[in-house]
């Protein structure tokens, strides 16, 4: 008789679910792995060359005029005469604003780590290549190697041996013996590889460089400033602009050869700087440059209420053309009053019937629609009522037009593209030489003319 025993199982007992804890360590070995997987680097850079090409192939707005509804507004009037109907839809999906925008950041970031992450996985192999060299190696690594040679000579190995170290020595070369004297490892120029080092954490610099002009920059291209007049920068930079006079010169085949600016800066309100400007040589302050871009005709506009109060006294410049090139128009908001202001005269050098020259048409908008409320022609210093307001156009003036910029980054893109240079020609003009030596006896063999023993580099 037998008695079998078997553990009692509860089939209605569900199984303890397995935990797949996943330490911190081990996450941050899985994401290094992954920064200096080559192929993710490789999609890294392509990244970064499509959102650069898209940079450079479309105007770009700083961020500063893209974050202010009114300043994007006026930006995007400009580039409707090259982009008409597509401007909006280029703006919408961030065209105009690649190097500002959050993807480019991203990118920027990830890259950069993604060196770092190439780099410091390669170190060790480069520290252990110069400091602690393989001397032995496999016989079949002289057989494979590109270049090699080999040589009889007559003597015991230790004499060969010696001779061939004492004339590497010579030829400036560091000697490394195995335990017994042979083989032999000599090179040259072992820290040559650290340039790459160099150069990898030099693409780091500027790319930190760049990070920091897209983040914390500022820089407006447009900054128009009438002949006599001062101009607020705005936008919390304090700033503000005078241009005193102006003067351009001409070519005899009519292309611009020279056009000057005297320009005064002011930080709240107090004069810092003053300068004769020119395309090369702008006017720098504190971190500020003020370059000379371009310059036009300006119209001087004065708006007032129907108390008599003056809501506009300005000079408005003419920087935008109509997609056939034949008017120049300027444009300006009202906002306490809700109107939108173009005012329109020829181009320079046009005649067009329906503006006689000398004189300008303006066109008042009420914001948001689609038609003028008030449209005529006004006559220097003749007051027009219309749209419960007066409207004077006085004169035509020149303005210069500036480019106001402050680059924090930049500083840092130059040093990165010296260490660029010095990593580079430290690893183009200062090669790592090495070289791998073996002695073997050989009975029976004929010395060589030239006593050389067996050498494989």
């Amino acid at each position: 008789m037998s008695i079998e025993t078997r553990p009692t199982v509860d089939h209605g007992a569900e199984a303890p679910e397995e935990h797949h804890d996943l330490s911190v360590g081990e996450l941050f070995r899985r994401l290094y792995a992954l920064f200096y997987n080559k192929r993710f680097g490789l999609l890294l850079i392509l990244a970064m060359a499509v959102l650069t090409l898209v940079g450079v192939l479309f105007p770009q707005a700083p961020g500063e005029v893209l974050a202010d509804p009114e300043s994007s507004a006026q930006w995007l009037a400009g580039q409707e005469g090259r982009y008409g109907n597509w401007t909006g839809v280029l703006a919408a999906v961030g065209i105009f604003g690649v190097f500002s925008a959050i993807p480019f950041k991203v990118v920027t970031i990830l890259l950069a780590l993604s060196i770092i992450a190439c780099t410091t996985h390669r170190l060790p192999l480069l520290y252990n290549q110069a400091m602690k060299p393989r001397v032995r190696v496999r016989p079949t690594f002289f057989d494979h190697a590109r270049v090699r040679a080999t040589a009889v000579v007559k003597g015991d190995e230790a004499a060969a041996a010696e001779a061939v170290r004492q004339r590497l020595l010579k030829e400036r070369y560091r000697v490394t013996t195995g335990e017994d004297g042979v083989p032999l490892y000599a090179d040259r120029n072992r820290f040559a590889p650290f340039g790459t080092v160099v150069a990898h954490a030099a693409f780091v610099v500027i790319l930190a460089g760049v990070f920091i002009t897209s983040t914390f920059g500022f820089r407006v291209d447009d900054l128009s400033v009438p002949i006599g007049t001062r101009v607020e920068v705005g936008r919390d930079t304090g700033l503000a602009v005078e241009a005193t006079s102006f003067k351009d010169s001409y070519n005899p085949d009519g292309s611009p050869n020279d056009y000057v600016s005297d320009l005064v800066l002011f930080h709240d309100g107090q004069q810092v700087a003053s300068q004769t400007v020119r395309v090369n040589a702008p006017l720098n302050w504190n971190g500020w440059s003020l370059n000379q871009a371009s310059f036009g005709i300006a119209a001087d506009l004065k708006v007032s209420a129907a108390d008599g109060s003056v809501v506009f006294d300005q000079s408005i410049p003419l920087v935008y053309q109509t997609q056939d090139r034949q008017y120049a128009y300027g444009r300006i908001d009202l906002p306490e009053q809700q109107l939108q202001i173009y005012l329109i005269t020829p181009a320079s050098g046009k005649v067009v019937d329906d503006i006689p020259a000398g004189k300008a048409q303006i066109e008042v908008y009420p914001f948001g629609a689609e038609k003028p409320s008030f449209q005529t022609i006004l006559t220097p210093g003749e007051a027009v009522t219309g749209a419960d307001h007066s409207w004077t156009f006085a004169r035509e003036r020149q303005y210069t037009g500036l480019m106001l910029s402050r680059d924090p980054g930049a500083v840092w893109v130059w040093v990165g593209s010296a260490m660029l240079a010095i990593g580079t020609c430290w690893t183009m003009f200062l090669r790592h030489k090495r070289i791998w030596v073996r002695l073997e006896p050989v009975k029976g063999a004929r010395a060589c003319p030239s006593p050389r023993p067996t050498v494989t580099t």
